[in-house]
């Protein structure tokens, strides 16, 4: 009886090892064609490009910092943007990437004529104006290189690793196209003659949603039409115009966008392209914005050179949180969150966001960019240093 009981036992161990190894052979054969899958739609290289870059974070955030000041070898800095807590540099012939730390994690000889470059989160794209390439640059290599049939007259990349990619075309004012972060298409919109042609372009936060400023020749005069677009829809979401020049598009929030032109900073619903705030110059002349979060500094340069420079400071609501009056000369502002930095001849001023002057930092030579970089970072020529203003007076 115990025989025939041990007898049992052991077939059903038997066809329970038999059950668990075809269980295993139909787990490993999904397994191969998940991953066949993910790697045709794409997945699977954003999913391996993803864990990359996370580890590029943990590896520079890790990484023992050089020490400041560095030496940039970018004695003419075109542009100067945060990078995922780093900084890129963009000079004539390089292109330079750093950590907070002020480590230098790589050097780009891009040879365009007219280079530039728009910033991501932890990625940046590279192209030449009138140009036909567009790179896409991590923090420590080449992520995509895509070649344009015609040239390129500007790129803008999103939070989330979108890139919006306006060309010329030969039946259209422009074509603008929309590619993923695998570079990958994914929208497409050719805007006319009447309608104009692109010259900023913006992403909202959600990675989904854009607006494009347009100019067209009217009546003699410039006009701006802004275009509010969906990668999800072939219809235009809503429309507006306005005198004048774009400048700088920026999304305060997903369902409104700051637009600084050359003759006011207006805030528009995106669902509507109704004006919902408006600050005007009233004819001065605008010389340097930025805006940080949902506040907008503006620096306006005074008729005469030795004359001191006017900073004001705006809310959402554009309505003004704070002013002041700069010493000449001043030839750049940077807002942050907390405060506002005015570049002058040798030196860095700051002022709260309501106007109250707090510190002047010098710089021993012309500052060209300040970074807000985790740390602020003030970049002159060749070289880039931490900006404090402890022991400084205002």
């Amino acid at each position: 009886m115990s025989e025939e009981r041990s007898n049992v036992t052991r077939l059903q161990e038997l066809r329970r090892r038999r059950a668990l190894r075809r269980l295993r052979r139909l787990l490993l054969v999904l397994a191969a064609a998940g991953a066949v899958a993910l790697y045709f739609t794409g997945a699977f290289s954003q999913a391996a490009l993803a864990a990359r870059e996370t580890f590029d974070s943990v590896r520079i955030a890790l990484s023992p910092g050089a020490g400041w000041p560095v030496k940039t070898g970018i004695p003419e800095v075109l542009q100067a943007e945060p990078l995922s807590g780093g900084f890129v540099l963009l000079g004539k012939q390089d292109v330079g990437v750093w950590s907070a730390g002020g480590t230098q994690l790589r050097t780009i000889q891009h040879g365009y004529a007219r280079p530039a470059v728009s910033v991501g989160n932890t990625r940046f794209c590279l192209y030449g104006r009138s140009g036909y390439e567009l790179r896409v640059e991590g923090r420590t290599d080449t992520l995509y290189k895509r070649t344009f049939e015609q040239p390129i007259l500007l790129a803008e990349m999103s939070t989330g690793g979108s890139v919006a990619v306006v060309t010329q075309s030969d039946r259209f004012a422009a074509e603008l196209t929309v590619w993923d972060a695998s570079m990958e298409f994914r929208y497409g919109w050719n805007p006319t003659d009447t309608e104009g042609t692109p010259v900023r372009v913006a992403f909202a936060r959600d990675n989904k949603r854009l607006a494009v400023a347009c100019l067209v020749a009217q009546g003699g005069s410039l006009q701006t039409n802004l275009y509010f677009l969906d990668i999800r829809s072939d219809e235009i979401t809503a429309s507006a115009s306005a005198g004048g020049q774009p400048l700088q598009l920026h999304w305060l929030t997903n369902d409104r966008l700051l637009v600084l032109y050359d003759r006011m900073a207006a805030v528009y619903n995106a669902a509507t392209g109704e004006q919902t705030a408006v600050f005007s110059y009233e004819g001065e002349t605008l010389g340097a914005a930025s805006v940080s979060g949902q506040n907008c500094a503006l620096l306006f340069s005074p008729d005469a050179s030795d004359s001191p420079a006017r900073l004001v400071v705006l809310d959402p609501q554009m309505q003004m949180l704070g002013e002041a009056s700069v010493p000449a000369p001043a030839a750049g502002v940077v807002c942050t969150r907390t405060a506002a930095y005015v570049l002058r001849q040798e030196s860095v001023a700051a002022y709260s966001l309501a106007g109250e002057a707090l510190w002047e930092a010098p710089t021993g030579t012309k500052p060209l960019a300040v970074l807000d970089a985790k740390q602020l970072v003030v970049v002159t020529g060749g070289q880039a240093d931490l900006l404090t203003g402890e022991g400084q007076s205002a």
